[in-house]
């Protein structure tokens, strides 16, 4: 099974294996716990996962989108 997911440090779509316990982001390479990542999607193949992505892309405006929430830093 495979996940559609954000990543919690750049908010971009990534896909992530649910064998695995964490995920490298491939846009920023945070790396981030599965079970605390913020689902989209499930998908039973890679592909489907993919075709997933592109929906989600298209319904955003591409690659360039960008969240609608600043990031804040704790002092």
């Amino acid at each position: 099974m495979y996940l559609v997911a954000r990543c919690p440090s750049c908010a971009k779509i990534i896909l992530a294996n649910e064998a695995n316990k964490t995920r490298s982001c491939p846009h920023c390479g945070a790396r981030a716990d599965l079970f605390s990542l913020r689902v989209l999607a499930r998908a039973r193949t890679s592909q489907e996962a993919v075709e997933i992505i592109q929906r989600l892309k298209e319904r955003q405006g591409g690659d360039d989108w960008e969240p609608r929430f600043k990031k804040f830093k704790a002092k």
